[in-house]
This record gives structure tokens, C-alpha cells and sequence, in this order.
């Protein structure tokens, strides 16, 4: 997923008023949820990392984890709705940066997740700790890109901004919650299979792998 700062200033200034106070309309609301389940479920930084500290560490040890994406994600969500999408949109240098910066930390993190130990073995190795995942949204390309695509594509006016940026933040949380979760116990499931060091060593560079390959979307981009 890439972001265009011209398509943005476009879409905001031909996008048709709906003309009316309140939430979403009904089809709209449902287009939305579908964009944000497909969003939210696919792979990408935050689902990869989120499976391998599943099977890695377990569900128990990964909740700091999942919670600093969610507390992260949703600061974003509100923040975009009352202003970062016009921030990224004046000041398009302020996203590369934000895209350098990402791709120095994923890189550092598969680096961390390659060479992952399991957890009664390898006691420096920890999941990432709640700060540091909600901080990893301020600079996760995929979760910017969601964000501002939510907010500009699925609202109307200023006159209904609050209700339907409400609506915005009620589904993605929900959604969110659901795809943490889901990806964790995924991790953990695949981890019951990963008895013996040499398969966890396999499992721990494929989702590096994975993990660089979800970067390509940025660097094409």
C-alpha cells in the first residue's frame, strides 16, 4: 500500500457532500468495514511480528505487545481525523522521513526476530514492550497509509467529522483487537509444530523474511 499526497488533496477537494448530520450511511459503513477487515487481517509488520512473538513467547507474554499496537493505532486513528491527514498533505517530506525511519527499524526487527531463541533459552529475548509498539505506529507505513486512507476517503464535511471519524475509530478498534489477537494465536498455534530449535530457527527467518518483503510496498512506493 502506497500513499499519494496529490491523490489526497484531490480526493478531499472533488469527493461529493452527502448532506446530512450523523454516522455513516449504511452502504458506506459496510464498504468501510470491508476496507478495514481486509486492511487489519492482511499481512504486514505489525501481524508478522505480532506471530512470531506468539510463537516465540506465548499469547500471555505477547498482551503488552498487542496492546501498544492497538493504544498506538487508535492515537493515529483520532489524531488523523482532526488534522495529520492535511499535516502529510502540506508537508509530504514529513511521510519520508517517517518512511526512512520505518525501514530502519523493520530492518533492525527482523534482524531480532531472525535470530530469535526460544523463550526459556534465550532470556535477553523479550516481545516488544507496550511503548514500543504503540511508538512503532508512528512510523508503521502500512498503518499510516490505513489511517489517512480511512479518514479521506469515508468522510464527508466538517459537519460531520466527529460522528464519522467516531465510526472510523469504533471499527478499526474492532477490527484491530480481532487481528492482533488472531495473529498471535496463529503464531502460537504454528509454535505447538516448532518443537525442536532447527524448525523455530526456520520459522523465526521466515517471518524476517516476511517481514522484509512487507517493506516492498514502501520502497516501490
Amino acid at each position: 500500500m502506497t500513499l499519494n499526497i496529490t491523490a489526497w488533496k484531490i480526493q478531499r477537494r472533488d469527493k461529493p457532500q452527502r448532506g446530512y448530520s450523523g454516522l455513516m450511511d449504511l452502504p458506506t459503513l459496510l464498504s468501510f468495514s470491508l476496507f478495514a477487515f481486509v486492511a487489519a487481517f492482511t499481512p504486514g509488520p505489525n501481524n508478522v511480528m505480532l506471530a512470531a512473538s506468539g510463537a516465540n513467547f506465548g499469547f500471555r507474554a505477547s498482551l503488552p505487545h498487542i496492546l501498544g499496537v492497538f493504544a498506538g493505532f487508535m492515537i493515529l486513528v483520532v489524531a488523523a481525523g482532526f488534522g495529520l491527514a492535511s499535516l502529510f498533505a502540506a508537508l509530504p517530506a514529513l511521510y519520508d522521513i517517517l518512511k526512512i525511519i520505518s525501514i530502519l527499524f523493520l530492518l533492525y526487527l527482523a534482524w531480532k526476530i531472525a535470530n530469535a531463541g526460544r523463550a526459556e533459552t534465550r532470556h535477553d529475548d523479550r516481545p516488544l514492550r507496550f511503548w514500543q509498539a504503540a511508538m512503532f505506529q508512528l512510523v508503521n507505513p502500512k498503518g499510516i497509509t490505513v489511517i489517512i486512507s480511512s479518514v479521506t476517503a469515508y468522510t464527508s464535511s466538517a459537519a460531520n467529522l466527529a460522528s464519522e471519524v467516531l465510526a472510523i475509530f469504533i471499527v478499526l478498534a474492532l477490527v484491530t483487537i480481532g487481528s492482533t489477537c488472531t495473529w498471535t494465536l496463529f503464531g502460537i498455534l504454528i509454535g505447538q509444530f516448532l518443537k525442536t530449535e532447527t524448525r523455530l530457527r526456520l520459522f523465526n527467518i521466515m517471518m524476517a523474511s516476511l517481514l522484509l518483503a512487507s517493506l516492498f510496498p514502501v520502497l516501490l512506493g
